[in-house]
Formats: C-alpha cells, sequence, structure tokens
C-alpha cells in the first residue's frame, strides 16, 4: 500500500488543460492591462434560444412537485420521446424511447462515464484515434483501461483507416471510440469512410462470437452533430454482410452519446444522452443509479424544449453563424506568413499549425506556441501535444474556439500577426 490518502489512480490524473487554461487567464488579467481573449473552451457567444429558459419557469409554474421529486433514472419519458424525435430527424434512426434512450447527468461527459462504467473492466484495450478529445485517455484511467493510442497522419482529411484499426485490435480490445466529427481538427467521418472501419469491425464481431469473446464495442461521441451543415452520419445505420451471408448490424454494438450543450449553448445544464440497444441501456440505468441517479430536473426539462421540431432551424443557423465567423477568422490568419489554418470540414474549432516559427518561439523561451501566444499575444487556445500527448508533430499547434464573435476573433487574429511578426 502506498503512503498517500489518495488513490493512485486519482494522483495519476492530470490537471484539466481547459479549466486549467481559466486559471491561468485569471492570473494574467489581474496583472495585465490588455485582457486575455479566451479561444480555449468550446462555447458559442450566442445564447441559449430564452424559449428554452421560459419553458423551464412555465414547468416549475405548473408543476413545481415533478421538478424537487426523484425522477426516472433513465429520464423523464417526454424527454425520452423528445429525445427520439429528435434523432430521427437529424439522423434518420428511430431509438426506442421506451428503452433505447436515456439522459444522464454530467452532459456528453457524464454519458461517457456511464458508457465506461457498464462495458469496461481493469486492462481491457480501448483504441482512440489520436490527435482527439484530452479527457478520454484520463477517464479511461480512472477506470483503469488500457488507452490504444493510434495517431492518424492525415487529421484534417482523411482520418483514421481500416488497415491502422486492424492493425490496432487485439483479443483484449472491448471498445472503438469513433464519431461524426473529431475534435480538435474538426474532420467529418463520411458514411462510407464510417463504413469502412465498420468493416472492420463487423468481421472482428462476427468472429468473436464464435471464440465466446465480448463484442468489441463502439463510442460514438457526436458533441459537434450539429456543426455538420449537410447532416451527420451515423455508423449503427450500417448492416455488415460477409461472404457467406452473415450479416452483423453495427447498431448491435454502438452506443450514441450527445447532448444540447454544443448545439443549443446549454454547457452549463449538464445534461446528456445516450442512444443504445434496449440490453445495454437496461444495464447503464442500473450503472447510473448507484453513480448519480439522474439528470437534474431543470436540465431534463431545459434539454425537452431545445429537442423540439422548431428548434432544428434554431441550431442550425447558430451553426451556419459560427462557421462564418470561423471562415473568417481562418481568412486572417492564412494571410499571416507562415501560418496554417486549414478550414476544418465541420465543427467550429480550427486546429492551427504555427511550426514555421518554431525554433524562433524555442529561442524566445517558450515550450510550445500556446503558451507562446498567451504570453505574448493574450490570446488563449489549447496546445496541439494536449490532443496526442508526447507528439512533438504537434508541439505548436494550437486549438481556438471560433464560437466568439467577429469583432473578437478579428482582434485575436490582429494580436496573433502582431506577436508572430516580433519574433
Amino acid at each position: 500500500m502506498h503512503n498517500s490518502v489518495f488513490s493512485q489512480t486519482s494522483l495519476a490524473l492530470r490537471d484539466s488543460i481547459t479549466h486549467g487554461t481559466k486559471a491561468k487567464i485569471a492570473s494574467i488579467n489581474a496583472n495585465s492591462e490588455q485582457q486575455v481573449i479566451d479561444l480555449s473552451i468550446g462555447t458559442l457567444d450566442d445564447m441559449a434560444d430564452t424559449r428554452i429558459d421560459d419553458a423551464v419557469i412555465n414547468f416549475i409554474k405548473n408543476d413545481a412537485r415533478a421538478i424537487h421529486e426523484f425522477a426516472p433514472v433513465t429520464g423523464f419519458a417526454f424527454l425520452r420521446e423528445s429525445i427520439s424525435d429528435r434523432v430521427f430527424r437529424l439522423r434518420g434512426l428511430r431509438y426506442s424511447p421506451a428503452d433505447e434512450v436515456m439522459v444522464t447527468p454530467g452532459g456528453i461527459k457524464g454519458a461517457i462515464t456511464v458508457a465506461f462504467h457498464t462495458l469496461l473492466d481493469p486492462k481491457d484495450e480501448v483504441i482512440v484515434p489520436l490527435p482527439n478529445w484530452p479527457h478520454y485517455a484520463d477517464m479511461l484511467a480512472l477506470h483503469d483501461a488500457t488507452m490504444v493510442p493510434v495517431f492518424v497522419d492525415d487529421f484534417y482529411q482523411q482520418g483514421l483507416q481500416p488497415a491502422q484499426l486492424e492493425a490496432a485490435i487485439t483479443d483484449q480490445t472491448k471498445m472503438i471510440i469513433l464519431g461524426d466529427c473529431v475534435n480538435p481538427s474538426g474532420k467529418i467521418y463520411s458514411y462510407k469512410e464510417q463504413c469502412k472501419l465498420a468493416d472492420v469491425i463487423a468481421k472482428h464481431n462476427i468472429e468473436r462470437a464464435k471464440r465466446d469473446l465480448p463484442a468489441i464495442q463502439v463510442l460514438f461521441d457526436c458533441p459537434y452533430e450539429s456543426h455538420i451543415l449537410d447532416g451527420p452520419d451515423t455508423i449503427s445505420a450500417y448492416t455488415f454482410t460477409d461472404k457467406d451471408h452473415t450479416q452483423y448490424a453495427l447498431r448491435d454494438c454502438t452506443t450514441i452519446v450527445t447532448g444540447p450543450g454544443k448545439t443549443y449553448g446549454m454547457h452549463g445544464d449538464r445534461a446528456g444522452y445516450i442512444c443504445a440497444p434496449a440490453k445495454l441501456v437496461s444495464m447503464m440505468a442500473r450503472v447510473q443509479v448507484n453513480l448519480n441517479s439522474f439528470a437534474a430536473t431543470y436540465a431534463q426539462v431545459a434539454t425537452n424544449e431545445a429537442m423540439q421540431a422548431y428548434m432544428d432551424d434554431i441550431a442550425h443557423q447558430r451553426a451556419i453563424d459560427s462557421r462564418a465567423n470561423l471562415q473568417n477568422y481562418t481568412d486572417l490568419l492564412n494571410a499571416i506568413e507562415g501560418v496554417i489554418a486549414p478550414v476544418p470540414q465541420g465543427g467550429f474549432f480550427i486546429f492551427v499549425d504555427l511550426s514555421h516559427y518554431g525554433d524562433k518561439i524555442t529561442a524566445a523561451g517558450f515550450d510550445t506556441a500556446q503558451a507562446f501566444i498567451l504570453e505574448k499575444a493574450k490570446v488563449a487556445s489549447i496546445g496541439g501535444m494536449h490532443f496526442a500527448e508526447g507528439c512533438e508533430q504537434l508541439r505548436h499547434f494550437i486549438r481556438m474556439n471560433c464560437g466568439r464573435t467577429k469583432a473578437t476573433l478579428e482582434e485575436a487574429a490582429s494580436r496573433i500577426r502582431q506577436a508572430l511578426e516580433s519574433l
């Protein structure tokens, strides 16, 4: 037994990069006349539609008891109905609100936590294409699972390739984390690309059934689904057929996790939801009741209003507006000598390559472009190596949120230009 009151797992966790950056910003702002422009955290400046607020207020007025009493573990029935309808409108897939939809506290991170608790045992291997969301690594460590990173060379355009996925799978593989739009690159996985990956998974799962091994599970993480302007594709819509005419439906092994945060500006509501086969949702509900019971009733009522059909146009317009700001911002950055700011396929982040200035940034006493830009331009971002730990190739990449106003982004571009030209 080690000599700390804290568990070894908790001691091994890294500080949250997003919340850590917030603390650095506060420190700088307290001692600087020029305030930091925060492009580090993934929110839109556009507030949530006020009709969401009104729905909560009216619900409290009409049925306050339901707000303050225990709610169903899987969420209010009316919300599960609304989620089922919204998913069908967005993805063309129908998940039964009775037993294939579950609402989770803690946002999408809460949904992922429930999925991990339900599906992973210690030492199970989980394949994660990189660069990707930094919290996967720490959340897997909390479950004592083994993350198997697969670095994607062309993370802007091609993404994870079937041969890479095939090479990473072993008998210990329990899960593969995929999605329709990836943070930080904005890479969108088309239906054709998803099907090619699905072929690999299905072949293994057919063989595993013969060997009495558990099926590989797909965690399909979709926070940016509404920021795919042509609409998202979904791996669980695909059914594989092998040469012997054996079929395998990817829906049987896929858990979709998403929520209203990025779509409707409801980050503080901390509601997420899961769409998965009934047998998985049943077990996830058993896990959730022992973790944190159910999602906050206020958040459930707010999410229900967001899921209404009239809000679809609101969500789409929010995505269009943020995309316009993103395009303008990348134009300004690409006009700076040596800056490579690809326009992402989807989402509202950009993943910018400042490697042209790497040697000068190092000579100026900074380890990363992120640290240099924060100190000298007073613009906060997330450094590339947080999305693929130890990957030197990404040392001078920065991820920036383009959900801010056009004026804010223009000021950020001006500051970055001045800082780089000073090197």
